[in-house]
């Protein structure tokens, strides 16, 4: 039986599904990661979100270009190396969301 990889579509597509769900479920009183609460402080919630669409935005577009720009041989290598910064940050992306959510439920505002 060989194991076949998945799409890095379908994986970038559910990390930016989670980065729009994490945007619209934290709660900043609850907030504990220093460097957001220093970018909300300086450039505010709103635009701070946008720059967090655009990291992921901007993840896409690498992986597109690396798509495009690498040999089949070299695609290998570099689609394991991207699929493997999808899994890890769409896991990081899953517990933030739950997390949040789990704050929203639980905690009152």
């Amino acid at each position: 039986m060989e194991w076949k990889l998945s799409s890095l579509a379908n994986w970038f597509l559910f990390l930016f599904c989670l980065n729009i769900l994490d945007i619209l479920v934290t709660n900043p009183a609850y907030e504990a990661n220093p460097f957001t609460l220093y970018m909300w402080g300086n450039v505010g919630i709103f635009l701070s979100a946008w720059i967090k669409i655009g990291q992921v935005l901007s993840f896409g577009v690498l992986c597109a270009l690396v798509k495009k720009v690498a040999k089949p041989t070299e695609w290998r290598f570099a689609r394991r190396m991207l699929l493997g910064a999808l899994v890890v940050l769409v896991a990081f992306y899953l517990f933030v969301v739950v997390w949040n959510v789990f704050l929203r439920v639980s905690l009152p505002l």
